[in-house]
């Protein structure tokens, strides 16, 4: 990068997209990039899903998701990683069966607004300059006054196929039509969210990333992050 940048104290860029756009590969980096924090707020509701699913609660009882957040301590490291009362949560959160739940657990109002609550908490008490945080509404509703915000938009066939390739690695046995259903599941039940769902400001940047290789990207979203420098 040459000359270290500068940036104002407290910077928030947000990074938002549907399942499979490549969002949070794309926020991690820019986040390494410019030795910030990095948030992956849909990590946070697949720990919740899998918090409640552990406490044998309904993840469509508004009550009892509530409940189970209040009855555990959820935070992230710097580089994102989302801890459950202590307890790393990895590759738990990335099965289909948390793929079919977490919306469940997020279209609870109540739910949402608590579980923002505690990130913005995360993000005001973090020492690193800047926070890199990615999600569906990370722009328009948990961070909403963030100094950057860009919106990652990919095909459906692209982000399926992301989406099979990640869950390959995991070795979780699917098919890429089954991944390509659920992830048009998805997007049709998010689009009910009203303000929460997935959706560029008038202020967002978009990054079209059909084509892109991840440096390519990555690369995008550091020049528009550089413009921020005092």
């Amino acid at each position: 990068m040459g000359k270290e940048p500068h940036f104002p104290d407290g910077l928030v860029i947000t990074v938002d997209g549907n399942s499979g756009s490549g969002k949070s590969s794309l926020a991690k980096k820019l986040a390494i990039k410019l030795n910030w924090s990095f948030l992956d707020s849909g990590a946070w509701y697949r720990a919740l899903t899998w918090a409640t699913l552990r406490a044998e609660a309904d993840t469509k009882n508004e009550a009892e998701v509530l409940a189970t957040l209040s009855e555990i301590e959820i935070h992230c490291d710097s580089h994102g990683k989302v801890f459950v009362d202590g307890e790393a949560c990895i590759d738990c959160l990335r099965t289909p069966l948390i793929d079919q739940l977490v919306s469940e657990v997020a279209d609870h109002v109540s739910v949402r607004e608590a579980l923002n609550k505690r990130m913005r908490e995360m993000a005001c008490t973090s020492k690193a300059e800047g926070l890199v945080a990615d999600g569906r509404d990370a722009g328009t509703i948990i961070f909403p006054d963030a100094a950057l915000k860009v919106f990652v938009r990919a095909g459906l066939s692209v982000r399926a196929e992301r989406r099979f390739q990640q869950m390959q690695r995991s070795g979780i046995d699917i098919t890429l039509p089954e991944v390509q259903q659920a992830l048009a599941a998805r997007d049709a039940h998010d689009a009910l969210r009203g303000d929460a769902a997935p959706h560029p400001t008038v202020q967002s940047r978009i990054l079209d990333n059909d084509n892109k290789s991840l440096e390519e990207a990555v690369g995008c979203l550091l020049t528009w992050a550089l413009q921020l420098q005092n």
